[in-house]
């Protein structure tokens, strides 16, 4: 075939033209072949000759034959893009059912999704090995619809009796819990009483969820049902649930009846209600999920219960009670127990790492951050090899044609199994070339070596330092909050419209800057570099300054708004650690323990300042009586 010829045989062309990336996928996308085909041929001796060669092989991977698929794998071998095309080539010999192929190729997959697992499940089946199908059997306790090649999977685990009817239960609930009536609905028909289950009864309960009620409760199916509709009336009042449930709790089975005071004690743990933990402590922790456990140790640290937390972190799983947080919180229990030597070994035990618990246990212990004794400085000779690795040749190349993604899907490949040396040289590289990004991954990287400059960088010093100190600002804090917010990428964007080096919504760098009095402001402006840090500043001063001047609450509130940041305050003063800890949103909670412990290690990189986090966090004040406890 000749186009084989020109794309893997043919080497020797003297082809070393620049690639226009942009225009490759946009012959990708018209499936225009034959051009294609041009531009692989073009493209080789290129470090990026593999881009092109990627869109003409998935363009038509449909019908491409295996050798082309497995040429284009031996030829760029270790490469993200390999990795990427073999996981595309794998769901494709799935759905050919090349199950031969399929279990040869599947091995070299470094992180095969659910997808790929059960086409490996159904490969085993075909070719009479059956280690893969009890290995899928884990994927089936899911809340989530799992994909198409998992039913076949499925139905073989049923047939074989690997998934009785209480697994089938088991999920049932699990998907309700996440309020998925479709997918409830199907694999109600996988059990006895599917009837039992449909469409019109849970599309009720999702609008009106005591209609009916009390729901019957003599059949696993009735109880499913007023299972459901506690866990909709939860997520607003907890407090009528839990009326409902002592209602009608005394006729239902003990499992049934602790899941119950656990689904509703979650809910009110998440908003802070002050009975939910016991509401927790009647649900028992036999069959909790990981969600319930670790909102059952929140609602104890929130309650000042640290007997109730100790004995809820030490039934937890071993894995999850490994969790920093978890091993950081045992310690703390034990200590306000009074139990002081069996506290100190475990906090010393934490307390040589730079995150959020190692600086709380450090001071538990009674010390604060010390400058790093080791700041590694690469040499000339080590930045110079960094530039010749393959991926970081084609990661340059990708930036400079504003291909980010690839960019950095590339630079981070290349960083794999790097020593700490050449992580840290490979940071001062990136840091050259205004990569600040790539710059803290790879530093973050380090072992044993470091170099806190790198680590947390400080570009655009001279605006960042003036503007907050205008606006009454730690300058750490600002460093530490726009670290988080972008990794000091200038231009960035998120999906949901926020931009440049502190996120800016347009809404709100319109508003901030009709306070500044600028006038015919343009989205767009918020990408300056000055007039982003500018707003940004502004903007969380006045969050701060409305939020007690707490930098906590403000950080909470930046990430998630602050009427939020100011609902999740207690009646009392809080600690702050408490507070922090029990943010009902995953993704702020743990933002806001990472801008506090960045501001503590830019304090330290400018050789002033609050280098105590404790310190830093202070206490929460208690909220005002007219607070809402379910802001926007």
């Amino acid at each position: 075939m000749k186009i084989l010829c020109l794309l893997f045989a043919c080497l020797a062309l003297p082809a070393h033209a620049r690639i226009d990336l942009n225009a490759v996928l946009e012959a990708s996308r018209s499936h225009n072949l034959p051009l294609l085909a041009r531009m692989s041929e073009a493209a080789l001796g290129d470090p990026l000759e593999m881009y092109p060669r990627y869109q003409w092989l998935t363009a038509q991977i449909t019908t491409l034959p295996e050798a082309d698929a497995n040429n284009f794998l031996a030829r760029y071998p270790d490469t993200p893009l390999a990795e990427r095309f073999r996981a595309e080539w794998l769901k494709e010999l799935g759905h050919r059912q090349s199950w031969a192929s399929y279990a040869a190729e599947y091995p070299k997959l470094e992180n095969p999704n659910n997808e790929l697992q059960c086409f490996f499940a159904q490969a085993g089946m075909a070719l009479g090995t059956e280690q893969a199908l009890n290995a899928v059997r884990a994927i089936w306790f899911s809340g989530q619809a799992q994909p198409q090649a998992c039913g076949p999977v499925f139905d073989a685990l049923q047939a074989q009796g690997k998934l009785t009817s209480d697994d089938v239960w088991q999920r049932l609930r699990l998907v309700l819990f996440n309020d998925n009536i479709d997918l409830a609905v199907s694999i109600a028909t996988r059990i006895d009483s599917a009837s039992a289950i449909n469409y019109k009864q849970l599309s009720i309960l999702r609008t009106q969820p005591e209609k009916g009620w009390p729901q019957p409760a003599e059949s696993r199916a009735g109880r499913e049902l007023a299972l459901y509709s506690l866990g909709r009336i939860a997520r607003n009042t907890p407090e009528r649930a839990a009326q409902l449930l002592s209602e009608v709790e005394a006729h239902w089975p003990e499992p049934d009846r602790q899941y119950a005071w656990r689904l509703i004690g979650v809910q009110a743990a998440k908003k802070h209600n002050p009975q939910a933990n016991d509401w927790l402590a009647r649900g028992g922790r036999e069959g909790m999920d990981a969600e319930s456990r670790a909102w059952s140790i929140r609602a104890g640290l929130r309650a000042g219960d640290w007997k109730g937390v100790l004995e809820r972190i030490d039934t937890l799983p071993e894995q999850q009670r490994q969790e920093p947080c978890w091993r950081y919180w045992r310690a703390r229990a034990l200590k306000e127990l009074g139990r002081i030597t069996e506290a100190n070994p475990l906090l010393a035990d934490i307390a040589n790492g730079g995150d959020f618990y190692s600086l709380l246990a450090r001071e538990d212990l009674g010390t604060v951050l010390e400058p790093a004794s080791i700041q590694y400085q690469a040499s000339e000779d080590e930045i110079r090899a960094v530039q010749q690795w393959p991926a970081v040749k084609r990661a340059q190349a990708l930036f400079q044609q504003n291909w980010r993604t690839e960019a950095v899907r590339e630079w981070n490949w290349g960083m794999r199994g790097q020593t700490d040396q050449m992580l840290l040289a490979a940071s001062e590289f990136a840091r050259r070339q205004g990569w600040y990004d790539r710059a803290i991954y790879s530093a973050e990287r380090t072992r044993e070596l470091h170099n806190a400059s790198l680590r947390y960088l400080t570009p655009y010093r001279e605006v960042v330092e003036k503007l907050a100190r205008t606006e009454g600002l730690d300058p750490a804090w600002v460093y530490g909050l726009m670290r988080q917010e972008s990794r000091f990428i200038a231009d960035a964007k998120s999906s949901a419209g926020a931009r440049g080096l502190m996120q800016l919504m347009p809404a709100t760098a319109k508003w901030i800057a009709g306070k500044l009095g600028i006038k015919r402001f343009n989205p767009n402006d918020a990408l300056d570099i000055r007039t982003n840090v500018m707003l940004g500043s502004r903007y969380l001063r006045e969050i701060w300054s409305g939020l007690n001047e707490s930098q906590v609450m403000a950080s909470a509130g930046y990430n998630a708004g602050p009427n939020r940041a100011r609902a999740w305050q207690a009646t009392q003063p809080l600690d702050a650690s408490i507070y922090i800890e029990t943010i009902p949103f995953s993704e702020t909670r743990d933002y806001v323990k990472k801008v506090m412990t960045n501001a503590v290690h830019y304090s330290q990189v400018f050789g002033s300042g609050q280098t105590s986090l404790k310190s830093r966090l202070g206490k929460i004040p208690a909220k005002a009586g007219n607070d809402s406890d379910n802001p926007e």
